[in-house]
């Protein structure tokens, strides 16, 4: 038995999500997100930041998303990619979107319930990474 507890990354890949494993990936990202160490309204926001980026990568990238957790002490990150080819807005807005305006609200939410976002649009994938930190409550 170890005196120190291993503090390891710990890596979590999902089948590929479609509609009908969106349920799935969010209880799976609030148990790691409890794991973590994080409130329950936290737990929370970052479900709704993660359910977010899955929609927007399935609505624009032929209905598919590859869902990564990382799980480290204190801290989550879930990276969901796809390889879609139909644009969407990859800049994360400053502002919430109009209320008039139907789309555009999913990665300033995500922005806005996560610790850290980032963009990656290369190698033919889209890749979104959030990032949420127990100690950033």
């Amino acid at each position: 038995m170890r005196d120190d507890p291993d503090t390891s990354p710990v890596l979590v890949t999902l089948p590929p999500v479609t509609v009908a494993g969106v349920a799935d990936v969010r209880e799976r990202v609030a148990a790691a997100a409890r794991e973590t160490g994080l409130s329950p309204e936290r737990v929370n926001g970052f479900i709704i930041a993660v359910n977010e980026i899955v929609i927007n990568a399935m609505e624009h990238g032929g209905g598919t998303a590859a869902v990564t957790m990382i799980l480290q002490v204190g801290r989550l990150v879930v990276e969901i990619t796809d390889t879609g080819t139909t644009p969407w807005r990859f800049l994360v807005p400053a502002q919430a979107p109009p209320p008039d305006q139907i789309h555009g609200r999913g990665l300033w939410l995500a922005d806005k319930l996560s610790d850290d976002i980032t963009v990656d649009t290369t190698a033919g994938r889209r890749r979104v990474r959030l990032t949420v930190n127990a100690g950033a409550e």
